[in-house]
C-alpha cells in the first residue's frame, strides 16, 4: 500500500484536482474520506466521492457548485444532524458532510469501522486515520472503530454485513460478529425506514445470500422477521429435501442462479433495482404460511394447502412495519399468491392455460418465472427432481407467449355499448359478458373485432333480445 501512489492518484483526478485547487485557494480544511480513499487503498477507482468538511465553513459548498457546474440536493434530517449534501450525475455520485467533532481525529472516531475512518486533506495532501485502519485495509477485515460504536448507531450491524456483501474478500472481526449477537435487538429501536435500505442493499448486493446467512446466524433474521421462526425445523413433503427456513434462505442463492438460467435461455428478459428487490423479498417470504397450513392425510403425506394466502398475509404485515411502498408492496404479494402456479402445471397443461397464467400475472410474469426456478433449484426432493425438465419448460414457453403483448395488455375488441346494442341495459351483466369476450381473446378463440361480434351475437344475443 503504497501512499505516495495514492496521493498521486487523487491529485491526477480532474474532479480531486480542482477541488485541492479550490481548498487551497480559498485556505479551507476539506477532506476527501470513507469509501472513495478505501476503495482507492485497495487498488479499485470508483466514482463516489465522498467528502467532509467543518460546518463553519459551509460557504465553501456554494463554491464546489459554481466550480463543477452541479448542485447539491440534501438528504437526511436536519435536527438529527445527519444531512448529507448529494450530487448524482452520468455515473457518479458525491456525498458531503460536516465533520462530526472539531477536527477530522475526532470525526474519524465517530465513524462505524476502521476500514472507513480515512481521510486525505485536499488543503495540504496529508492523509489521516485510526489506529489500525490501514491494516485493516490491508487485512480485509471489518471492525468497528470503538466499543461503542454500534450503541451510537445500532443500524452499523446491518450496514456491517451489507460490507461483507459488497467488499469482494473481507472477513467480520470475531468481537464484531459477538456483538452483533448480543446486541441484536437493538436493531428495532430504529426507524424501519433505515432498517429497509441497509435490507434492500445487502439483497441487490452481489453477494445477498452471504448476508441472509450472516442474518440468520447472528439471529438477526428472527429480530427482523419473527414471523419467520416457525419455519425453522418445519419438515416439508418429498417435493424438498430441506425444513421450511433453510428451504427460504437457500432460495435467495438460487435466485441467483435462476438469472444464470435467464441470461442462457431468454436474454431479452431483464430487470430493474425494484424487480431484483420485489423478487428476493418474495423469496424471502412465499413459504412463511407454511407453519399455519401443516398437515398430514391418512397416508402420512405432508401438505401446506392455500399456504399461498397465509404467507401474503403474513408478508403483508412485515411490509406494513418495514414502510415498504405500495407499489413493492402489490408487486411482492402478487408474486407470493401466485408462486405455485407454473410449479403446479403438469406436463399436459394446454396452451390455453399457459395464455391465462400470462394473462392474470401480467407485467410480473418474467419474475414469477425466474421465482419459480429458483423454487424448484431450492427444493431437491424426490419428486421435485423428477419435474425438472418439466418446469424449465413451461418457464420458457411462459416467457414466449409474454413476449406477445396482446395477451398480457389485450386490445379491447368490443365495448359496453356494443354489447347494450344487443338489448342489454347498463349493469353487472355487460361486464359480465365483456369479461368473457376478452378470456376467449386471450385464450386465442377470438382474434379481431369481427370474430368478437359474431360470438357476441352468437352466444349473447338471443338472451339480449328477451
Amino acid at each position: 500500500m503504497d501512499l505516495n501512489q495514492v496521493k498521486k492518484e487523487i491529485l491526477n483526478d480532474p474532479i480531486l484536482s480542482e477541488l485541492s485547487r479550490l481548498a487551497k485557494e480559498r485556505n479551507t480544511a476539506f477532506f476527501l474520506v470513507g469509501g472513495y480513499l478505501r476503495d482507492l487503498l485497495l487498488g479499485a477507482r470508483t466514482k463516489d466521492y465522498d467528502f467532509s468538511l467543518p460546518k463553519d465553513a459551509s460557504p465553501f459548498i456554494e463554491t464546489i457548485e459554481e466550480a463543477l457546474h452541479l448542485h447539491f440536493f440534501k438528504v437526511g434530517k436536519e435536527e438529527m444532524g445527519t444531512i448529507t449534501y448529494r450530487i448524482i450525475k452520468e455515473g457518479m455520485s458525491i456525498d458531503l458532510t460536516f465533520l462530526q467533532g472539531e477536527t477530522i481525529e475526532k470525526d474519524l472516531r465517530r465513524r462505524d469501522f476502521t476500514v472507513n475512518s480515512v481521510a486525505f486533506s485536499l488543503q495540504d495532501a496529508t492523509f489521516h486515520w485510526v489506529e489500525g485502519a490501514l491494516e485493516d485495509i490491508e487485512k480485509k477485515l471489518i471492525r468497528t472503530v470503538s466499543n461503542r460504536s454500534i450503541d451510537l448507531d445500532p443500524l452499523r450491524m446491518l450496514r456491517a454485513i451489507r460490507y461483507l456483501c459488497t467488499l469482494e474478500g473481507f472477513a467480520m472481526d470475531k468481537e464484531l460478529k459477538e456483538e452483533i449477537f448480543f446486541k441484536r435487538e437493538k436493531i428495532l429501536s430504529l426507524p424501519a425506514e433505515r432498517i429497509r435500505m441497509e435490507l434492500d442493499q445487502i439483497l441487490l448486493s452481489p453477494q445477498p445470500a452471504v448476508g441472509m446467512k450472516f442474518l440468520h446466524e447472528s439471529n438477526l433474521f428472527f429480530s427482523l422477521f419473527p414471523e419467520l421462526k416457525g419455519l425453522a425445523s418445519l419438515g416439508q413433503n418429498e417435493h424438498h429435501h430441506l425444513d421450511a427456513l433453510s428451504h427460504t434462505l437457500l432460495i435467495v442463492e438460487k435466485i441467483s442462479w435462476a438469472f444464470e438460467w435467464i441470461g442462457r435461455n431468454d436474454p431479452e428478459t431483464t430487470l430493474n433495482q425494484e424487480d431484483r428487490l420485489a423478487l428476493y423479498y418474495a423469496g424471502l417470504f412465499h413459504d412463511i404460511g407454511k407453519q399455519d397450513t401443516y398437515s398430514k392425510d391418512e397416508k402420512g403425506r405432508v401438505h401446506f394447502y392455500y399456504h399461498e394466502a397465509f404467507s401474503a398475509q403474513a408478508a403483508e404485515r412485515i411490509m406494513e412495519r418495514l414502510r415498504f411502498s405500495n407499489l413493492m408492496e402489490n408487486k411482492i404479494l402478487h408474486l407470493i399468491k401466485n408462486h405455485m402456479r407454473i410449479l403446479n402445471l403438469s406436463r399436459e397443461t394446454k396452451e390455453t392455460a399457459f395464455r391465462r397464467l400470462v394473462n392474470q400475472i401480467g407485467d410480473e410474469t418474467p419474475l414469477l418465472v425466474l421465482l419459480s426456478l429458483a423454487d424448484k433449484e431450492a427444493s431437491r426432493g424426490i419428486l421435485s427432481v423428477q419435474n425438472d425438465e418439466v418446469v424449465e419448460a413451461h418457464c420458457l414457453r411462459t416467457l414466449e407467449l409474454f413476449r406477445e403483448k396482446d395477451i398480457v395488455h389485450p386490445p379491447p375488441l368490443i365495448t359496453g355499448h356494443d354489447v347494450m346494442a344487443m338489448g342489454y341495459s347498463s349493469g353487472p351483466k355487460v361486464g359480465q359478458i365483456l369479461s368473457f369476450i376478452r378470456h376467449k381473446q386471450v385464450e386465442g378463440e377470438i382474434k379481431n373485432r369481427e370474430e368478437a361480434l359474431k360470438v357476441l351475437k352468437d352466444r349473447f344475443g338471443m338472451e339480449g333480445g328477451q
